[in-house]
């Protein structure tokens, strides 16, 4: 005679992956650096070479985001159609006789919100 052997099944189904805060945190500060990286090793390189160029004017806007840890600077726009668009001209605060003046910047038609002077190459 054979016995049967009864297999216990569960009854319960768990996510095999268990979402908390911490792996939460660590997965956007992951993407965060991996953004940086890519746009300053990758991105900026290939933008000096195939990126789009056209002529922006300083405003008397400044980049104050992280200002705490970096010198604050002029803001510059520039239109692409009907959409303007804003980048960081390199330009300290308090060289009040720049804000107006045009520059040369390049960037991706794909996506103008990145984009750069083109002096910014000249220390390269």
């Amino acid at each position: 005679m054979t016995k049967k052997k009864h297999y216990r099944i569960s009854a319960s189904k768990t996510f095999p992956i268990r979402l908390t805060i911490g792996n939460v945190y660590f997965s956007i500060c992951v993407g965060i650096i991996l953004y940086a990286v890519i746009s300053a090793l990758i991105l900026t390189p290939i933008l000096k070479h195939y990126g789009n160029q056209c002529k922006a004017v300083i405003t008397d806007n400044e980049s104050s985001l992280f200002h705490r840890y970096t010198t604050n600077c002029y803001l510059y726009e520039f239109y692409v159609g009907d959409e303007t668009y804003t980048g960081n001209s390199l330009i300290e605060v308090g060289n009040k006789d720049k804000i107006g003046d045009t520059i040369e910047i390049l960037y991706f038609q794909c996506c103008p919100s990145f984009n750069r002077p083109i002096y910014y190459y000249e220390n390269e």
